[in-house]
């Protein structure tokens, strides 16, 4: 997705520490995860990035100084980390819940931004099966 384009570069690496955190969390890190989190951080222009599970406690303290609709936009897009691999397991859920809690953020809100970026991850899904689809075999007449 990414909504954090007007992030500075200590943002930028505290969202990268809690996006490595999270694809962690399940105890596997998939080759979709790991590519989510180089692209993000490509996007973030951050190319030098190497997770430091030591420095979680102070990513946490960086980006709750941020305005609302920013950590929203965190917790949005560290969820999408979560589901990536297509399972949320109990593990990430918990990691969410405390993000949401240490973020003071509105449960309601954040359900409602799971659910945002579930339909998003569907709508990407349909354009790669509509890209990768096989033309049809029908003809239609003009």
């Amino acid at each position: 997705m990414l909504f954090l384009h007007e992030f500075e570069r200590i943002e930028a690496e505290a969202f990268l520490t809690l996006a490595a955190e999270m694809i962690e969390e399940d105890g596997i890190v998939t080759a979709e995860e790991d590519a989510l989190l180089a692209e993000y951080a490509n996007a973030l222009g951050i190319y030098d990035f190497t997770y430091d599970a030591a420095a979680s406690a102070a990513a946490r303290d960086t980006l709750a100084q941020l305005n609302e609709v920013s950590k929203r936009k965190v917790y949005m897009e560290l969820y999408s980390f979560a589901i990536c691999d297509e399972f949320e397991d109990p593990s990430e859920r918990r990691a969410l819940n405390e993000l949401r809690e240490s973020l003071g953020l509105d449960a309601h809100i954040c359900r409602k931004l799971e659910i945002c970026a579930q339909d998003l991850f569907s709508v990407y899904a349909s354009i790669e099966d509509a890209l990768s689809a096989d033309p049809s075999p029908i003809k239609v007449e003009n």
